[in-house]
C-alpha cells in the first residue's frame, strides 16, 4: 500500500529538478529556448524550487491539524450533507481500503504519464525545459491544494460518517481535509499537461486536439472515482480537484508558449521600390 504518496511525489520532484538544473548549467540558458515554449531558468527554476518546498511545507502543516473528538464524530449525521454528495458516505466499507490503494496507484501512474512524451523525437529534443515546466505545474498545483484548500477549509471526509469504517480510520490525520481531492488534481495536472504539450507540438492535429484532451480525462476520472468509492472525498471534491488540476496543467505551458510575431516585412520592386509592412493582431 502506498502511504503519503502525494508527499513522496513532491520529494521526488526535488531530485528531478536537481538534474534539470545541472543540465541547464552545462548547456546554458539557450538550451531552454525553443520555437514552442520559452523558459527562463532565472525565473522558472526559483518558482519551481520554492513552489515545491512550500507545497511540502503546506502538506506537513496540514498533517498537524487536530483530529476530531469522539463526541463530534458520534453526532455526525449524513443527512445533513447535500443530496449530490451524500452517497459518498454509503460506500462499501470493506472495499474502501482497496479503493484507496487503487487511487494511490492511479495518481502515481498519472504523475509519470508526461514522460511518455519523450517517445516523440521532436518533443524529446526539448526534454529539459519541458521537465522543468512539468515540475513547475505540479509545484503550483501542490500549493493550490495545500495552502489554498486543505489548510483553510475544514470539511470532514465521508468515511467519518460511516459507522462500519474502523474507528481508528475515522479519528486519524487529515480527517477534515475532504475538500478538495489532491489525488485527482495531481492526476489531472499530469494528464492535461501531457495533452497540452503534445497538441502544441503538433498543431496539424486541428480539431482532433479535442480528442486528445478527452483522453486526458481518463486518468483523473479513474483516480477520482476510487477516491470517492474509498470514502475519502465527496463528488464535489473530486470535480473541483479535476477542474483545478486540468487548469494548472494547461495554463502553465500556455503561459510559456512562444507566440510568433505578427509583423511581416515584404520587399517589392517595380516602378517603385520599397518595403510593405503588415501586422496581424
Amino acid at each position: 500500500m502506498i502511504h503519503n504518496g502525494y508527499s513522496r511525489q513532491k520529494a521526488s520532484s526535488f531530485i528531478l529538478l536537481f538534474l534539470i538544473i545541472c543540465n541547464i548549467l552545462v548547456n546554458g540558458q539557450d538550451s531552454l529556448r525553443h520555437k514552442v515554449y520559452t523558459v527562463n531558468p532565472y525565473i522558472d527554476i526559483p518558482i519551481t524550487t520554492v513552489g515545491a518546498a512550500t507545497a511540502i511545507w503546506g502538506l506537513n502543516t496540514v498533517n498537524r491539524k487536530p483530529a476530531l473528538d469522539s463526541l463530534t464524530i458520534i453526532h455526525l449525521d449524513a443527512n445533513d450533507i447535500n443530496r449530490f454528495d451524500r452517497s459518498a458516505t454509503r460506500q462499501d466499507a470493506e472495499f474502501a481500503s482497496r479503493a484507496r490503494t487503487l487511487s494511490d496507484y492511479g495518481m502515481v501512474v498519472s504523475f509519470s504519464l508526461p514522460f511518455l512524451l519523450m517517445i516523440d523525437k521532436k518533443i524529446r529534443a526539448d526534454w529539459a525545459p519541458l521537465l522543468l515546466l512539468y515540475l513547475e505545474s505540479q509545484a503550483i498545483n501542490g500549493n493550490l491544494y495545500s495552502w489554498g484548500a486543505a489548510f483553510n477549509v475544514d470539511r470532514i471526509r465521508p468515511l467519518v460518517y460511516n459507522s462500519e469504517v474502523p474507528w481508528n480510520e475515522r479519528t486519524g490525520k487529515r480527517i477534515q481535509n475532504s475538500f478538495y481531492s489532491g489525488h485527482t488534481s495531481s492526476s489531472a495536472t499530469a494528464s492535461f499537461f501531457m495533452a497540452k504539450v503534445y497538441c502544441d507540438y503538433h498543431p496539424e492535429l486541428g480539431n482532433n486536439k479535442y480528442f486528445i484532451y478527452s483522453l486526458a480525462l481518463i486518468p483523473p476520472v479513474y483516480t477520482g472515482i476510487f477516491r470517492y468509492v474509498g470514502m475519502k472525498h465527496f463528488p464535489t471534491d473530486v470535480l473541483t480537484g479535476l477542474t483545478i488540476g486540468a487548469a494548472t496543467g494547461i495554463l502553465i505551458p500556455f503561459l510559456h508558449k512562444r507566440t510568433p510575431s505578427g509583423l511581416t516585412v515584404i520587399p517589392f520592386a517595380g516602378e517603385v521600390k520599397g518595403l510593405a509592412l503588415s501586422y496581424n493582431f
